[in-house]
């Protein structure tokens, strides 16, 4: 069936949430098809928003090929939910379908159990060798762009993490600096296996804004985000005492404002000459 045949590609763009609940009371063939017709990347604001039951059972329709470009038009939580529904052999071939970096991202929340911080943390974070200069550091940023990002995450050679640094800190400091020897060694990091309760109360929100997510070994997994525990707090009518409460609002606020300046600082070096930089080291 063609996708104008369920609904509007304007109302598709506009309003994902109502489009949703509209395409739930088709039926199965019915929404496999519009699922087939339209365009991935209007599918995916529009799939997350779908009872994942019934996402699933009608992706579970549709060719695979097919199915592994909406999960790739989908942020990495609701693919890793969907894929979770799959029986695991149509969950590996669509996996093996999607491309490599999406498939990563997806399959490292699905080695988690559901609603552990595994299974929840953004797989989409940067991080900076410990032996990394500087300048080598800065070189390397500005070839990305990933200004919703509060802390560079700097691990050893076997991705275990060490330390953290600010974006503040990397701007002023000389170029020929290590990582290693500039990041802060003192910090939070919640368990991959940590479940929800430990993480809406993790004295992590406490001090960062982005607290890292690391495995059994130390290794760097991900981040979790202050939206996140919102939601999990919120789902499980969670009462938090005083202390946390107090600091996921001061963080919350923090994440508001501080994102925007980090935002301005990644745009600010990006733009800033590399014989300025290269001048810093001569001071």
């Amino acid at each position: 069936m063609e996708a104008e045949g369920i609904i509007s590609d304007a109302f598709l763009s506009n309003h994902p949430t109502e489009a949703a609940r509209a395409i739930e009371r088709h039926s199965l063939p019915e929404i496999a098809g519009f699922l087939a017709d339209a365009a991935p990347a209007q599918l995916g604001p529009v799939v997350a928003a779908m009872d994942p039951a019934v996402a699933a059972a009608a992706l579970a329709e549709v060719a695979e090929d097919r199915a592994a470009q909406i999960m790739e038009a989908l942020p990495p939580p609701a693919a890793s939910v969907l894929l979770r529904l799959h029986v695991p052999a149509l969950r590996e071939r669509i996996l093996g379908r999607m491309a490599p970096s999406a498939a990563s991202r997806v399959r490292t929340r699905l080695r988690y159990p559901p609603g552990t911080a595994g299974a929840l943390l953004d797989p989409i974070f940067l991080t900076a060798a410990q032996d990394q200069t500087v300048a080598e550091t800065l070189t390397r940023l500005r070839q990305v762009r990933l200004s919703d990002q509060a802390y560079l995450f700097v691990t050893a050679a076997d991705g275990v993490l060490i330390g953290i640094v600010g974006f503040g800190e990397l701007l002023t400091a000389a170029t020929d600096a290590r990582m290693g020897a500039m990041a802060r060694r003192e910090f939070t990091a919640i368990r991959a296996s940590a479940e929800r309760t430990t993480i809406v109360t993790h004295p992590a929100w406490g001090d960062l804004l982005t607290p890292p997510v690391v495995d059994s070994a130390g290794r760097l997994v991900g981040i979790m985000r202050y939206d996140t525990v919102r939601e999990l707090a919120a789902e499980a009518a969670m009462p938090v005492d005083g202390a946390t409460a107090a600091a996921l609002e001061v963080g919350e606020l923090a994440w508001s404002t501080g994102i925007a300046t980090v935002g301005a600082l990644m745009d600010a070096f990006s733009a800033v000459p590399q014989q300025l930089s290269d001048a810093r080291t001569d001071d």
